[in-house]
């Protein structure tokens, strides 16, 4: 049967490297990378010369044959944005395993800036034992100095407790349920 979103068939060659192409013949399921090595077909212009197979796909995908340096071919079917945000193109090609290190690297001073703004954003939780519990101290005090209220210090330290409190509740909530979840994921 035809796949209708991708136009991919297995019923015509009995393959999973067919897909389906328009031409002046009708729809016919053929192996798709023959039939692109053999495409000559740019312009609707140039289909008085021959048959013009296009592929039947769904609106907006594209059947394309990627080719890269060493004669390597790859065959995409579908949305072209899926293209943009799967394939990482890089300017280092790989002869040695040494010249992978560019590439560890660039990912490896990624992991390390996210895991780097993770970690500050977590020790800015105002809950106990973190920076945070600081930050609030010092945010009330400011709030209510500014304010001009005149309260205790006992209130101040009361309000800082209650709020660490429930941070503190939270972040043990939210460890407990990623614990579970990776246990459950993984039995």
């Amino acid at each position: 049967g035809i796949n209708a979103e991708y136009g991919v068939s297995t019923q015509s060659t009995g393959s999973p490297k067919s897909v389906c192409f328009n031409s002046t013949a009708g729809t016919q399921c053929l192996h798709a990378r023959r039939v692109l090595d053999q495409l000559n077909c740019s312009t609707d212009t140039d289909c008085n010369i021959g048959d013009c197979y296009r592929p039947h796909t769904s609106e907006g995908y594209l059947l394309q044959l990627i080719h890269s340096s060493s004669d390597d071919k790859a065959l995409f079917i579908g949305d072209p944005s899926h293209l943009y945000y799967t394939i990482h193109l890089s300017d280092y090609s790989s002869k040695w395993f040494w010249s992978q290190l560019p590439n560890c690297i660039e990912i490896f001073m990624i992991y390390i800036v996210s895991l780097s703004g993770a970690l500050a954003i977590f020790n800015a939780v105002p809950a106990f034992y973190l920076d945070g519990q600081h930050m609030l101290d010092a945010f009330l005090e400011f709030v209510i100095g500014q304010s001009g209220y005149r309260l205790s210090s006992d209130f101040i330290s009361n309000v800082s407790f209650v709020i660490q409190l429930f941070s503190t509740a939270l972040v043990a909530v939210n460890v407990i349920n990623a614990l579970v979840s990776v246990c459950v994921m993984y039995s």
